[in-house]
């Protein structure tokens, strides 16, 4: 419209047009706001973009740190096994050691000790066989009857070497009689 039509209108119709003008200023406002809303969205899209894309490279920059962490991590337990692997061979092998020396010690103690029994042995054998021959020396009807007599050959002490406590006769070398045989009878029992 141009200005001289605007001139020729009456009141009513220059409100009509004022209002209108103003709904659609009304409207432009609402449009203008509405996009000035988006515009703001897409800017905070925009940097949240930009901050999203920097978190993603801090979270990978993290999760590669993680990584070479896990790998170090790992890499430790392995040497902590292959050296608890190591130590623990190690006190296998110094316990069958000393389980070896404990072995021999114990079989030389033993070896000692039988040998010092056998010696015992033997001197208590000597010291019965020599307090038997005082007995009966001093008792000379014994020493006679056992001199003529073949069953009380003389007496060897145990572990010579006698087969089965027997002497070349065949006879108990620890009592001079017979296998089964009775001594009591041979020698004239209580019937003299």
């Amino acid at each position: 419209m141009t200005e001289k039509q605007l001139r020729s209108l009456g009141k009513t119709d220059l409100l009509n047009i004022m209002r209108m003008q103003e709904e659609e200023i009304e409207r432009l406002g609402a449009e203008n706001r509405a996009l000035s809303e988006r515009l703001a969205q897409r800017a905070l899209i925009m940097e949240d973009a930009g901050s999203i894309a920097e978190a993603s490279l801090r979270i990978g920059g993290v999760m590669q740190a993680a990584q070479e962490s896990a790998s170090i991590y790992l890499e430790s337990l392995r040497l902590m096994q292959s050296e608890s692997k190591q130590r623990i061979a190690e006190k296998e092998n110094e316990a069958n050691r000393r389980a070896e020396e404990l072995l021999r010690a114990a079989e030389e103690r033993a070896a000692a000790r039988e040998t010092l029994e056998k010696q015992t042995v033997e001197e208590l054998w000597r010291d019965f066989r020599s307090r038997v021959d005082q007995f009966v020396r001093a008792h000379t009807e014994l020493d006679d009857m056992i001199r003529g007599n073949p069953i009380f050959a003389p007496i060897s002490p145990p572990g010579d070497g006698d087969a089965g406590g027997k002497d070349s006769d065949g006879k108990d070398s620890d009592t001079g009689s017979d296998r089964g045989g009775d001594r009591g009878g041979e020698s004239g029992g209580g019937e003299a």
